[in-house]
């Protein structure tokens, strides 16, 4: 295939590097030096985001969004992730909820796409991560409702959220126990954010849900009983595409970095960028990041085109994820003490790509899968 990038697409990604240098590069050690994105900073972003077309960029057009593909949306996260805030444009629901009602379109899709309400989805669980199989939140049918039982962690800006996309375990027709999908609000009876998680990184402080029967009406269940399998496959392949971008924004900042500190930092006499050691290690992270982007950006044009893309979703994540990891370790090198400073962005890239080579799927559950797609039957004997 050609991967010539359109001249429309192009046009965007120059509005969104405007945006980034304008919004946020002039907050960049602020935000390094605090850790986190105040939420009226985050505030004043997204009024901005909206003024200036940038809101709801992966919505259809049909739902008032600009009906941007995952190709589109891939080569604005990129450009997006070259500062370390994690900042992404709002209005975009999760894909799950496309599949939702009419009823629940208008209580959830649509609220979120006007920037009214938040949601936030929850697979992990203590004891389940990609083992959807090993879920031990149970939800149990009453009638014309579910009583919803057990614990999720790990759950993304779940203390920001209006409401969760739960995954729960169900009892099916047949007997047979399926996983199935219900939208719960917060501050229902029996629902609760228990703690949010400290962690290494920058931006990403998880939380802790419980549910001690907790009722929810059967109306607010997404899909069939049992399909939560499927819709939650497909959210994740769509979400494994999206981080594997963010991979290649993170990884080009480095090495922009790295490159101007090679010119200008001299070792007796000469710029360290003579040096063949330094020069390898920008070599290999070039060479790497511009790999990974074909790699992403061929999923992601397979997925725009209708094709299944989940085994080039575990290969573009894989592969970007553990390309990052490589490259800002080695940038961090070469800057040094500098780099390894909380006012140098590449220490908060490296502790970031530690949580996405984990998060939608560790490289040991990626790597397994690509292996179960190659060798068939063959594997699981």
């Amino acid at each position: 295939m050609d991967f010539d990038i359109p001249d429309e697409l192009r046009a965007l990604v120059e509005v969104v590097r405007d945006f980034r240098r304008r919004e946020l590069d002039p907050i960049e050690v602020d935000y390094l030096l605090a850790g986190r994105l105040d939420s009226a900073v985050r505030d004043r972003l997204d009024a901005i985001a909206r003024t200036s077309g940038l809101w709801a960029l992966e919505v259809p057009e049909e739902y008032g969004g600009q009906g941007l593909g995952l190709l589109g949306v891939c080569l604005v996260a990129e450009e997006m992730f070259k500062h370390p805030a994690m900042y992404l444009f709002g209005g975009n629901p999760e894909p799950v909820l496309f599949e939702g009602t009419e009823e629940q379109k208008q209580r959830y899709l649509r609220p979120v796409i006007a920037g009214e309400r938040r949601g936030c989805y929850a697979f992990t669980e203590p004891d389940a991560g990609s083992d959807m199989a090993g879920m031990r939140t149970r939800a149990v049918r009453k009638g014309d409702h579910w009583e919803i039982s057990g614990s999720k962690t790990f759950i993304s800006r779940a203390d920001e959220a209006d409401f969760v996309i739960l995954y729960a375990t169900t009892e099916m027709a047949d007997g047979r126990r399926g996983t199935t999908c219900f939208l719960v609000d917060k501050g229902t009876p029996g629902f609760e954010v228990s703690r949010v998680i400290p962690t290494m990184g920058d931006g990403w402080e998880p939380c802790e849900l419980t549910f001690d029967n907790c009722r929810v009406p059967d109306a607010n269940r997404l899909g069939g009983i049992g399909e939560g399998w499927s819709l939650g496959g497909e959210q994740l392949t769509h979400g494994r595409i999206k981080i594997a971008s963010y991979q290649l924004g993170i990884a080009r900042r480095s090495i922009d970095l790295a490159v101007d500190w090679a010119r200008q930092r001299t070792t007796w006499g000469k710029p360290i960028a003579s040096r063949q050691a330094v020069q390898w290690m920008l070599a290999d992270s070039e060479v790497e990041l511009q790999a990974a982007r074909l790699m992403v950006y061929r999923a992601a044009w397979m997925a725009d085109q209708g094709r299944d893309a989940q085994n080039e979703a575990f290969m573009a994540k894989l592969c970007a994820t553990e390309m990052a990891q490589r490259v800002t370790d080695r940038c961090l090198q070469i800057l040094g003490g500098l780099g390894y400073t909380k006012e140098t962005p590449i220490q908060s890239f490296y502790r970031q790509v530690r949580l996405w080579r984990i998060g939608h799927g560790t490289s040991e559950i990626l790597r397994w899968m690509i292996a179960r797609n190659l060798l068939g039957s063959a594997a699981r004997d």
